[in-house]
């Protein structure tokens, strides 16, 4: 497990890569994880809309005729079918990994290859825009691990930097669209950093990157929203505990 510490050393904290847990200095005590907690918004409307056209791409795309005459032949093809939103949920995940990666190398200075993925490679087009066009930003911390004294979570964030003289702070996003979830995401990691740093950023960035057309497009969060978010992000970390609390009493 990596060992971090924060708060000048006074805060120790452990992360499993592998299974993307933190952990308190015991190595034991598991810390709720920032996206843990905001995956407890109901997102259930949209998925499941999302699952069926999937589905039904997957049987245009491979209903031979020729080739399925057979019922357990149909029946197969449909399960196969029923399952693709999550080989597609995964691809995407994967995706969505190396632009990221792809992202901190190029901040800290290194010189990656473009990537030979059309999505991943539209997704770093998109960083590469951004960059270009960022108006006078500049990035002083990049995928750094954060701790909330306060709630007792944990995350990665992706970047901080200071914008015309005012401290900001964002989230890439490599989705099809800006959410609400990310929203709340982006708070967690605002409040934790000024926990830290002792100091007020002015401003959040969630910067969303197009894996189809290699464009970008920038939702800035103004100080007094993210004071609402953040409120948010705490009731669905309280709700990820209590849930928690049940599971282990069999509620």
């Amino acid at each position: 497990m990596k060992e971090i510490k924060l708060y000048n050393g006074k805060i120790t904290i452990f992360f499993d890569e592998a299974r993307h847990i933190f952990y308190h200095e015991d190595k034991k005590t598991r810390i709720d994880g920032v996206t843990s907690a905001t995956s407890k918004l109901d997102k259930s409307a949209p998925l499941m809309g999302w699952a069926v056209k999937m589905m039904g791409i997957y049987l245009i795309n491979n209903w031979d005729l020729k080739k399925i005459k057979t019922d357990s032949q149909k029946v197969e093809i449909i399960e196969t079918a029923k399952k693709e939103f999550r080989r597609l949920k995964i691809e995407a995940a994967d995706i969505g990994s190396e632009i990221h990666k792809w992202c901190e190398l190029w901040i800290k200075g290194k010189k990656p290859e473009i990537p030979e993925g059309e999505k991943a490679r539209n997704g770093v087009i998109a960083f590469l825009k951004w960059i270009k066009e960022k108006n006078n930003l500049k990035i002083t911390e990049s995928e750094r691990f954060i701790y909330s004294k306060k709630y007792d979570y944990a995350g990665i964030m992706d970047w901080e930097g200071v914008k015309e003289k005012e401290l900001v702070i964002g989230d890439f996003k490599s989705s099809k669209g800006i959410y609400n979830e990310m929203l709340y995401q982006l708070s967690a990691y605002w409040n934790a950093r000024e926990e830290e740093a002792n100091k007020k950023y002015d401003k959040g960035y969630i910067i969303q990157f197009g894996k189809e057309d290699g464009e970008f497009h920038t939702l800035e969060i103004p100080r007094k929203e993210h004071i609402k978010n953040l409120k948010a992000f705490v009731s669905l970390l309280q709700i990820k505990r209590r849930e928690g609390e049940l599971a282990r009493h069999g509620k």
